[in-house]
Order: C-alpha cells, then sequence, then structure tokens
C-alpha cells in the first residue's frame, strides 16, 4: 500500500480474532487482510436481484413444416365444421 489511511471501526471480537487467525494464516498484517477482504467484496461481480416484475414472455420457437401443416388442418376442419 503505497498511500494509506488510518480507519477506526468497531466490530465482534469473535470477528477480529478470525480476521487476526486469517491473516496469520496468510503471513500479513491484521491491517493488510481486512483490506484485501474489503477490496475483494468491492469487486466481486453481485447476481443481479430477481425481477419477479417482468413482463417478457419467453418466446417458443417458431413452428416447422410440419407442425404449421398440421395447424393448417386443423383449423380446415374447424372451419367445415361451422
Amino acid at each position: 500500500m503505497t498511500d494509506a489511511v488510518s480507519l477506526t471501526l468497531k466490530i465482534d471480537p469473535a470477528l477480529k480474532e478470525t480476521l487476526k487467525n486469517l491473516a496469520q494464516e496468510n503471513q500479513i498484517s491484521l491491517s493488510q487482510e481486512v483490506s484485501h477482504r474489503l477490496q475483494l467484496s468491492l469487486t466481486t461481480q453481485q447476481h443481479p436481484a430477481v425481477d419477479n416484475q417482468s413482463v417478457l414472455e419467453d418466446v417458443d420457437p417458431q413452428l416447422n413444416a410440419s407442425e404449421l401443416k398440421q395447424v393448417r388442418a386443423l383449423l380446415k376442419k374447424t372451419k367445415k365444421k361451422k
């Protein structure tokens, strides 16, 4: 870190111990561990929120020639019955 600034914050003692242990495992200072984890949390891609207000419909693929022929045949049958 080239231009580091001081930040004072209050955290749970158990969280501090966890961070201290992680810093020790990674062979870095507590400050570096916290800074690294904060940076990761800001750069990690967030999943977009689920949009339950969507008005877009799923579009089925177009009918193939055989299916289209069957639909036309059915339409002709219903017209003749009337």
